[in-house]
């Protein structure tokens, strides 16, 4: 039996650890096992990391304490403002309430495990938002096994419960026809123009300016977005240099864009000095840019007072990549449009909607057997 290792009476096998000096007291500890086996292994990892200075040391930091410390150390200095107010939200308002006195050496599996329980059980949260959860507990976690403040990880021995696939609905171009007839003339014109005719998100519509539209070429250009953090309205470039695009205009939107370039340069000389000429194409009269989660209240709103089928904003851009594919637009010029990162990205957003039976690529050997048949009769 090696050195440090003690068989009790009850079969058990207690380990001593030998940390050494800590603020000038002799710090050992003691960990209770089943096995001998069980027990060596723990004393030589123990001195393994201890020779290498990779041993954790003894430390009061709770839960709270470790969350702070990343958002400090971490978070605030690598993150943009939309994902430490994502952070915020979730550490505050969830993770700390529930379990934020536990002590971080002491913290196990069975703590987040029942956190996850709690969130679903008596929150109402969907497995997806306890999925973002685990991400950002799991990085955290990363973060203290980095600073060595633990010795694992615990979130990685945890169940997560399984991601659920979401289906957005789709506008027919029937519907699509309908509902740009009726959007006509109403302060959501614009925006929903530019969701249907270009696939634009929320956030390209927002932070349109009209110096980004070159309505000689008629090219618009994805440079700037607009995004919601809370309470606070973030103005930043696109996520990735695939969604910085240029994109051509067609003569509906053409004619709706004009309109409104000539709507808001009347309101700026009509107004004046009082005029909050910032340039985005979805303002006020006065200029003032809507708040970016008005168009998604305003097109819930206009879609139940036109009793039309109940779809999402950001279904209209699902819609247009609909109507592309079922024109025989290709996935990669599709991809490109949307401004998808990679077509690996809008093949799994559109798996369940583009053919699974691939039905125009198979079609084409009955097609091309035709011609041999027609030749050869």
């Amino acid at each position: 039996m090696m050195p440090g290792i003690q068989k009790m009476k009850n079969g058990k096998y207690r380990v001593t650890l030998e940390y050494g000096t800590v603020n000038g007291e002799r710090d050992r500890r003691y960990k209770t096992v089943e096995t001998l086996e069980e027990a060596e292994k723990i004393l030589i990892e123990f001195k393994y990391n201890k020779q290498r200075n990779l041993l954790v040391q003894p430390n009061k930091m709770t839960v709270t304490d470790l969350l702070e410390y990343w958002m400090d150390s971490d978070v605030k200095r690598n993150c943009e403002e939309t994902t430490i107010y994502g952070y915020k939200n979730i550490i505050y308002n969830h993770v700390i309430p529930y379990m934020g006195d536990v002590d971080l050496q002491k913290l196990q599996p069975a703590h987040i495990q029942q956190y996850y329980k709690h969130l679903m059980d008596e929150k109402g949260l969907s497995p997806n938002t306890v999925r973002k959860h685990h991400a950002n507990i799991r990085k955290a976690l990363d973060f203290a096994l980095n600073q060595q403040l633990i010795f694992r990880n615990v979130a990685d021995l945890v169940k997560v419960p399984r991601q659920e696939k979401f289906e957005g609905q789709y506008y027919t171009q029937e519907q699509m026809v309908d509902l740009l007839e009726k959007v006509k003339g109403t302060r959501i014109e614009v925006a929903i123009y530019l969701a249907c005719y270009l696939g634009l998100r929320r956030e390209e519509i927002c932070g349109l300016k009209w110096k980004n539209i070159d309505f000689d070429r008629r090219i618009i250009y994805i440079r700037e977005v607009r995004v919601s953090a809370g309470k606070q309205t973030v103005t930043k470039t696109p996520k990735t240099d695939k969604s910085i695009r240029a994109l051509h205009i067609e003569d509906e939107l053409y004619e709706v864009l004009l309109k409104r370039k000539v709507k808001y340069d009347e309101n700026k000389k009509r107004i004046g000095s009082e005029f909050q000429d910032l340039g985005y194409v979805y303002s006020k009269t006065n200029g003032e840019p809507y708040k970016v989660n008005y168009i998604t209240d305003q097109f819930r709103e206009f879609l139940k007072k036109h009793q039309l089928p109940k779809i999402r904003l950001h279904d209209c851009r699902h819609s247009f990549a609909s109507v592309l594919y079922d024109q025989g637009v290709d996935l990669k010029s599709i991809s490109e449009v949307l401004g998808h990162s990679n077509v690996g990205t809008t093949d799994k957003i559109y798996t369940h909607r583009f053919d699974k039976t691939h039905k125009k690529t198979v079609s084409v050997i009955s097609s091309s057997l035709k011609k041999v048949k027609g030749i050869v009769g």
